[in-house]
């Protein structure tokens, strides 16, 4: 049984494609699940009883429901890390869902000229969404052309020195104004300005922030060990500690890599994560060992998009910057979804390219 609020998967990494409409983002479990001796139930998850092994959900009709389980998979996603700023609540707009794209694509052009748009946060979630509003901004002839700022304490932390500096090439070539470092630590957002450290201040007719996830708060809820960003500590079979019963995978899970550092939440991961669960609950059936999560270096396998024409990755240590690394990209994309629902379903993306 598959449980979700939604009835379609979200892919997180294609959201920035939302705003310049070149891509899709979400695909109908109907369409993944089609031939599978699998059930979709679209409620939204209220409890989990641990002791008892029980999930309450409520449906949209509030109708309530509850199952029993043999096995759980937690996978619960992921919600914005809103940090105690003043006017970020008021003011700022989100980037991890549809919905919110949507809302940032209708904002964009009742943005003026002489306004800013200002992303706060410069991890790959931020520079692929201001590359892909500073394209969309100068393909566009009738478009009031506002400048894109981003901001933040660091770029692409984490990833190699080489994918940091052309990505600050091609933004620059964007026309992006970066502001890097801790002196542009954002004290607070207005309805019409961002306030920095040391008095700076932007004008700014838009402001999205792209700074960071947290797990979903019903981990702690159900007594679950809880770690960094709310993400449950799991062993390297991703069971949380005192249930063999239970997997932990994707942003919900907290595992560290060979340094003691907890590994980043992406796509890469969560996939990964999936299959040794899944292979894990098929051993603890059939009494066969369980297979151990072994993390990759995270840095050594990564496609960020900066617009449509222009990507920085890495595939088996072989590193692609512009054009053919923006294939590389969508050539990734194409596998995943062939992977989930087939070469149908990988298909309909190609149409799209």
């Amino acid at each position: 049984m598959l449980i979700d609020k939604r009835e379609y998967h979200t892919l997180l990494p294609s959201l920035p494609e939302i705003i310049s409409k070149r891509g899709f983002s979400i695909i109908y479990y109907r369409e993944i699940l089609k031939n599978r001796n699998i059930e979709f139930i679209q409620s939204d998850i209220k409890d989990i009883s641990l002791d008892s092994k029980t999930v309450s959900m409520v449906n949209s009709s509030q109708i309530s429901r509850t199952l029993e389980y043999d096995f759980l998979v937690l996978s619960l996603g992921s919600r914005p890390f809103i940090p105690d700023i003043p006017g970020m609540n008021e003011f700022a707009f989100q980037f991890n869902s549809i919905e919110d794209a949507q809302k940032i694509a209708t904002a964009l052009p009742n943005i003026g000229m002489g306004k800013t748009i200002v992303v706060g946060g410069g991890g790959a979630t931020g520079v692929e969404l201001a590359g892909e509003i500073a394209t969309l901004q100068g393909s566009n002839p009738e478009s009031n052309l506002a400048e894109v700022v981003l901001v933040s304490a660091n770029l692409l932390s984490g990833f190699p020195n080489e994918a940091v500096k052309w990505a600050k090439i091609y933004l620059d070539s964007l026309n992006v104004r970066l502001l890097v470092g801790k002196e542009y630590s954002i004290v607070e957002i207005r309805s019409d300005s961002v306030r920095l450290r040391n008095d700076i201040e932007i004008r700014s007719g838009l402001f999205i922030w792209t700074g960071g996830v947290v797990a979903s708060p019903l981990l702690k809820q159900i007594g679950l060990n809880i770690g960094e960003k709310g993400r449950v500590l799991v062993n390297s079979h991703l069971q949380p500690a005192g249930r063999d019963d239970v997997f932990v995978i994707g942003d919900s899970a907290l595992l560290l890599d060979n340094y003691g550092r907890p590994l980043p939440t992406n796509a890469y991961f969560a996939k990964e994560h999936g299959k040794v669960a899944a292979y894990n609950i098929w051993a603890k059936i059939n009494g066969k060992p369980l297979r151990k999560f072994k993390p990759s270096d995270p840095a050594s396998t990564y496609a960020i998009s900066i617009g449509s024409e222009f990507a920085i990755s890495r595939i088996s240590g072989l590193d692609l910057f512009g054009y053919s690394a923006s294939k590389l990209k969508k050539i990734i994309k194409m596998k995943y979804l062939k992977e989930i629902g087939g070469a149908s379903l990988a298909g309909s993306e190609y149409s799209r390219f």
